[in-house]
């Protein structure tokens, strides 16, 4: 009898399980880069909303076809309200859009103005103020307007005392070239997965 007759079987397996992690680890790679990413949250400039270490799933999708003409037709661009994850120095940070290119911001004596019409911003918990900043390290000063530009963004933590973002010089508006993507899911802690929603919002116009 062929002593490679009992062997031969065994070296299939192998083979089929080193192809199947191929493919495997092939697909996951296509994934990450093209689909969806993971996330964890550091800090707590998104409490509530986030906790530190919470871990999310960022949709991808939107980078690289929120500007064609089959994304801005379906709305899958970004849009004001949505939760992104971008990176500044090497770090990703996790914000929401405020106001996007086009629009006007102002924020003053605590409250935030888009576009000159006060922002009711219903994902916020209800005492939250939001402050702007004097000196070197201020972006947006109290009482100023900013011109958002084309492909750029305003974003803001939902933890307005405690979240660096585009009140700061050293963040300011943040590109679309730096965003990763939108934030659809958080699979943990996994009493708390959750869909995550574009933020609701109101514009309440001001009386003259």
């Amino acid at each position: 009898m062929n002593p490679d007759y009992y062997q031969q079987p065994q070296k299939d397996w192998l083979t089929d399980l080193l192809e199947s992690f191929v493919i495997a680890m092939a697909l996951s790679i296509l994934i990450f880069f093209t689909i969806a990413a993971p996330n964890q949250v550091d800090g707590q400039s998104m409490e509530p909303t986030f906790h530190p270490e919470d871990k999310l799933i960022t949709n991808k999708v939107v980078q690289w076809m929120g500007e064609s003409d089959l994304g801005k037709n379906n709305g899958w661009d970004y849009q004001r309200g949505d939760v992104i994850i971008f990176t500044i120095k090497g770090q990703d940070l996790v914000k929401r859009i405020i106001a996007a290119g086009g629009d006007t911001i102002m924020i003053k004596e605590g409250v935030v103005y888009v576009n000159g019409n006060q922002l009711k911003e219903n994902y916020l918990q209800p005492s939250v103020t939001t402050r702007t900043f004097t000196g070197p390290f201020a972006f947006l000063v109290d009482g100023e307007t900013l011109v958002v530009p084309p492909r750029y963004y305003f974003v803001m933590g939902d933890n307005r005392d405690n979240s660096k973002d585009s009140r700061y010089s050293e963040i300011g508006f943040v590109s679309r070239d730096q965003l990763r993507g939108r934030v659809t899911l958080r699979y943990w802690p996994f009493d708390q997965f959750t869909w995550i929603k574009r933020g609701d919002f109101e514009e309440v116009p001001v009386s003259q």
